[in-house]
């Protein structure tokens, strides 16, 4: 039995490396997906954000260069015979 003893553990330690190994590439690649749909949504956060703003500035500026017309009277059509 003690002959085996050096091939069991050289063999888990092996398996063991693996395992650390596969644990951080999982961790890495969700650390991956997790910044890229974090920097996904700020993007989108900015984009309505601007849209707003900029939606605001062309209302403002339509109110202040479209002249008002007084109201007008709605003349009735002579009645043709």
């Amino acid at each position: 039995m003690a002959r085996n003893i050096g091939r069991f553990t050289r063999h888990q330690g092996f398996l063991t490396l693996w395992a650390l190994f596969f644990l951080a590439s999982v961790s890495l690649l969700l650390s991956v997906v997790s910044v890229g749909l974090t920097a996904r949504r700020e993007t989108t956060n900015q984009l309505t954000r601007d849209y707003a703003q900029t939606t605001r500035v062309i209302e403002r500026q339509t109110k202040r260069h479209v002249k008002k017309r007084p109201a007008q009277r709605q003349e009735k059509p002579a009645k043709q015979d």
